[in-house]
């Protein structure tokens, strides 16, 4: 008998769907799953749609003034002490 998988499994190997990874036994029982279950098709429908935009999306050049901004910010927030009370191998 094949496992039939809950909304929480299907969303952990959601990205293995999406990529078309994982085995077929896996991407067979979320399709299967999704066949079923509107709450798991519209997450998945929102990933695709989402990753579609990003995807076509043509790169374009960042202001200089903007660009220099960043990198000051970044720079700062990299020079920071942070805290390690509370962590271990600190």
């Amino acid at each position: 008998m094949k496992k039939t998988l809950l909304c929480n499994e299907v969303l952990e190997n959601l990205s293995c769907y999406v990529d078309g990874d994982g085995s077929a036994e896996l991407r067979q029982a979320i399709t299967q799953h999704m066949a079923r279950c509107r709450r798991c098709r519209v997450i998945l429908d929102t990933t695709q749609r989402t990753l579609k935009l990003v995807a076509d999306v043509d790169p374009f050049e960042v202001p200089l003034a903007v660009s220099a901004r960043l990198y000051t910010r970044i720079e700062r927030v990299l020079s920071e002490d942070f805290p390690t009370e509370g962590l271990t191998g600190a």
